[in-house]
């Protein structure tokens, strides 16, 4: 298995995960509607200054073992109080996907989250045209707690969402 490391986003890691979407769907399954396709310098530089803005948001970035970018995610609406986190934008470089590098990812995700935060519980969202990030979050202990049939349109589509989550015990 890769050895993966995370630290905290920088803006230039925008740049590798502009690579990582080939077509407008791939992207839409990422950000529902939070960008246009296809992303640009600007619409990514926007999104890490909003990261560093965002008193209860921040991004990370997965490196390989050359410290290469791999993967990439945000944990945003931090509530201190109910010691809960909302994970989201969660995405693979293409050459690494089915590896078991997302389900790597994700649990040093919750790791951080629950023994670094003092959180008592993660949640996350999917579409259900996207079932093999389903299955990767539920091998890290994610639950399905709420899914809605017809939550997004894309296209001649309308894709289903899950709310995930992961709770500690």
């Amino acid at each position: 298995m890769m050895k993966l490391r995370l630290r905290p986003c920088k803006r230039e890691d925008g740049r590798e995960v502009m690579k990582w979407f080939s077509d407008e769907r791939q992207m839409r399954m990422w950000c529902r509607d939070g960008f246009t396709f296809p992303l640009t310098d600007g619409q990514m530089d926007a999104y890490y200054a909003e990261l560093e803005r965002d008193p209860r948001a921040w991004g990370f970035t997965a490196l390989d073992e050359d410290g290469k970018p791999v993967g990439s995610f945000k944990m945003a609406a931090a509530d201190y109080e109910a010691d809960s986190v909302h994970m989201g934008y969660i995405v693979l470089a293409p050459e690494v996907r089915g590896r078991g590098v997302g389900q790597q990812m994700v649990s040093m995700a919750v790791t951080y989250a629950v023994e670094l935060l003092g959180m008592k519980r993660v949640t996350l969202k999917v579409f259900d045209c996207n079932p093999g990030a389903k299955h990767c979050y539920e091998k890290v202990g994610f639950r399905e707690e709420e899914y809605r049939k017809e939550d997004f349109p894309y296209r001649e589509e309308m894709w289903g969402n899950s709310l995930m989550a992961y709770n500690r015990h």
